[in-house]
């Protein structure tokens, strides 16, 4: 059994870096976060998250919308919408795929579930299972001092 902070080590990216690192590359690096991310994370918990097609789709569905952006008829402008917005609907279904093996991996593996708030997962994506992934060591040490403290007991 691997510690519970494998994944954050392998990660190894903070969140803040992470925007930052979004801007810079002007929305680039979470593509590469994606793929990087999913890989790891299948690796660790054995749980399939991405498949190459999803990937696929998720890029050629993101590039043709951005081109289609350029283009100055309000038709190819309304289908460039129409491909972003289905685009953040695959990223968001895949932000629900890894947030369910997470919370599958630390029950099994922890004894412990982890909270990822859906809302969370639907406004911040990407970022917020980056958070996620960061904040595992410190949720497992929440949930073992909640576990520890007696009902009835006060604590300070």
């Amino acid at each position: 059994m691997s510690d519970i902070s494998t994944l954050k080590e392998k990660n190894s990216i903070k969140t803040f870096h992470f925007i930052l690192l979004t801007l810079i590359t002007m929305g680039l690096y979470p593509v590469i976060w994606l793929h990087k991310t999913a890989t790891l994370v299948e690796g660790v918990t054995r749980i399939k998250t991405l498949s190459q097609t999803c990937l696929v789709v998720y890029l050629a569905f993101c590039g043709i919308g951005g081109i289609l952006f350029t283009i100055p008829d309000l038709t190819f402008i309304f289908a460039g919408y129409a491909l972003t917005v289905i685009a953040q609907l695959i990223a968001i279904a895949w932000c629900f795929r890894m947030r369910r093996a997470l919370r599958a991996y630390t029950l099994t593996e922890y004894g412990f579930e982890l909270r990822m708030n859906r809302l969370f997962s639907v406004l911040f994506g990407f970022y917020h299972i980056n958070y996620c992934i960061n904040d595992m060591a410190r949720a497992k040490h929440k949930d073992d001092q909640k576990r520890q403290t007696p009902k009835g007991s006060v604590t300070a």
